[in-house]
C-alpha cells in the first residue's frame, strides 16, 4: 500500500526535460560493488528525511561498532527537522555521524538539480522548473541556510552519490537502490545507470522514483505498465526505500524498508534498518 504522503512528480511535459541526468564528477562510480565484511555487520538504513536524532538513537541501540558497516538508501534530506545535517553524514565531516556508503535518493536528485539550475524568475504562480519541484517536495528548509556559502559544497557532495550498489555477503550479494531495481537482472541496472543513452536516463529516473512494485505505475516518469515485477537475478535480494509502508514489505526478492519516519499518520513514523550479512535478512524498526 502506498501511503497518503507522496512526492509531487514531474508532469509529462516537464518529465521529458527532467530525465535524471548524471551530475557527478568525472570518474565517479555510480554503481559500486563492495567486498564482503568479514569482521562485522552490514546495516542498511531506510529513508531518514532529516530525522538524524532518530538515526543516532537507533545506531546507539544497535551498538554499532568500528567493524560494522552502515549504508544509506538515500532521501536523507527534506521533510524532517535536521536536513542541513545530511551533508555531515554524506561527507563524514562529523566523527559521530557515520555512513560507509550513501546512495542517491530522489530527494537528493531534486536538490542537486535545483541547486545546479538555480531558482527561476516566476512569471506565474506555478512553474515546472526543478527549483519549484524541490520546494513542493520539502525543500523549503533551504531558505533558512546560507545559500551562497553552502550551495557549492552541497552540489559537490550530492553529485558524488551513486545510484545503486552491490554488497557481497557470505550468503550471496545484496543489491541496494533507492526506489526500484528497474531491470530483471542486477547487472543490467549497473550497466544502464552508467550510460548516456535514453534507456540510461529512464533507468536512473525510475531507480529514484518508481513505485511499480507497490502497485503504482507513473507514466510521467516513463513507465508503461509492462515493467518487470519478478525476482531480480544476480543478487540474493534487493533492499529499497522510497515508498512508505507500515511494515517492511517483500515483493519477490525485493524488500522495501521505508516505514515513513517523517509521516505522522498512524502506523508510520518509524525508521527501519535491515541487517543483510546473515543467513536471513533481518529488519528492525525504531520509533521517531
Amino acid at each position: 500500500m502506498v501511503a497518503a504522503v507522496l512526492e509531487v512528480v514531474p508532469d509529462n511535459a516537464n518529465a521529458r526535460n527532467m530525465k535524471t541526468h548524471i551530475f557527478a564528477p568525472p570518474g565517479t562510480n555510480l554503481s559500486p560493488r563492495l567486498e564482503r565484511n568479514r569482521r562485522g555487520r552490514d546495516l542498511v538504513v531506510g529513508d531518514v528525511h532529516g530525522h538524524f536524532g532518530t538515526l543516532r538513537r537507533a545506531l546507539a541501540e544497535l551498538e554499532v561498532g568500528e567493524h560494522d558497516r552502515v549504508f544509506s538508501l538515500g532521501d536523507l534530506v527534506d521533510r524532517g527537522p535536521d536536513s542541513w545535517a545530511a551533508k555531515d553524514w554524506i561527507g563524514g565531516t562529523d566523527p559521530s555521524a557515520r555512513f560507509d556508503l550513501v546512495l542517491r535518493g530522489n530527494h537528493e536528485q531534486m536538490m542537486l538539480t535545483a541547486l545546479v539550475e538555480g531558482p527561476r524568475r516566476r512569471l506565474q504562480r506555478w512553474t515546472n522548473d526543478a527549483w519549484s519541484l524541490w520546494m513542493m517536495n520539502g525543500g523549503d528548509w533551504w531558505r533558512a541556510t546560507s545559500r551562497e556559502q553552502s550551495a557549492h559544497a552541497w552540489i559537490e557532495a550530492l553529485g558524488a552519490l551513486p545510484f545503486c550498489a552491490r554488497v557481497e555477503t557470505g550468503h550471496g550479494p545484496v543489491g541496494l537502490v533507492h526506489a526500484a531495481p528497474v531491470h530483471g537482472r542486477w547487472h543490467d541496472l549497473e550497466e544502464w545507470v552508467n550510460g548516456d543513452e535514453d534507456l540510461s536516463h529512464l533507468t536512473r529516473t525510475r531507480a529514484l522514483w518508481s513505485r511499480v512494485r507497490h502497485g503504482l505505475v507513473q507514466r510521467e516518469i516513463g513507465e508503461t505498465g509492462n515493467e518487470h515485477l519478478g525476482p531480480v537475478e544476480g543478487v540474493r535480494c534487493v533492499v529499497t526505500g522510497h515508498t512508505p509502508v507500515r511494515e517492511p514489505t517483500w515483493h519477490e526478492n525485493v524488500l522495501g524498508i521505508d516505514t515513513g519516519v517523517h509521516i505522522t499518520e498512524r502506523g508510520y513514523g518509524r525508521l527501519t534498518i535491515a541487517r543483510i550479512e546473515g543467513k536471513e535478512i533481518e529488519t528492525l524498526s525504531f520509533n521517531r
